[in-house]
């Protein structure tokens, strides 16, 4: 089916190109209500976002966070650590720069 004939919430789904996928990812505890975080989020087509999120799962190599985004096509995806940065209304810790050096992984 080409894109023209699916319906608009499935053209607008893209790619998150750095999702990092656990091997065995249903092994992993939901912590409920979560961490807040931002997410650098590598869209196909759209390039690098931080997006507010909320990690509900990780472990030292994959963290699972959740937010809400059309492009997505699901309730949330896997990064890196190295992708997710504590967010608190007193310390928003998302570089300014895009070449600035990245933060050390938030959760653990």
């Amino acid at each position: 089916m080409t894109g023209r004939g699916q319906p608009p919430h499935v053209r607008a789904q893209r790619r998150v190109l750095n999702k990092h996928w656990p091997r065995r990812p249903r092994d992993f505890r939901k912590h409920r209500p979560g961490i807040p975080v931002t997410a650098r989020v590598v869209w196909e087509r759209d390039g690098e976002e931080y997006i507010d999120a909320t990690a509900v799962r990780w472990d030292t190599d994959h963290v699972y966070v959740e937010f809400v985004d059309n492009r997505l096509g699901a309730n949330g995806t896997w990064l890196k650590p190295s992708d997710i940065y504590r967010s608190t209304p007193e310390n928003d810790d998302r570089p300014a720069d895009p070449q600035a050096p990245p933060h050390p992984p938030a959760v653990t």
